[in-house]
């Protein structure tokens, strides 16, 4: 479908509706760039929301065994 190199499905698809959204044609603006940016800052977005997730639930499961932990005795070598 993206018959170029480093164009992926979602790039393409970004591509199309910004042709679509921009009046009277692209007026020279690079498509293909912007498309790009859009896609890789969304990815990021979600990366760091993904990240975000697991570190509250790593948070929450620490917090859960925190309690428990504070009525044993140290152990030697751990």
């Amino acid at each position: 479908m993206t018959g170029a190199p480093g164009r992926d499905r979602l790039t393409v698809i970004v591509e199309r509706a910004i042709e679509r959204h921009l009046p009277g044609g692209t007026l020279g603006v690079d498509v293909p760039s912007m498309a790009r940016e859009v896609v890789r800052q969304v990815r990021r977005q979600v990366a760091v929301e993904r990240l975000e997730e697991t570190t509250a639930k790593l948070a929450e499961s620490l917090e859960s065994t925190a309690p428990a932990r504070r009525g044993e005795a140290p152990r030697d070598g751990a």
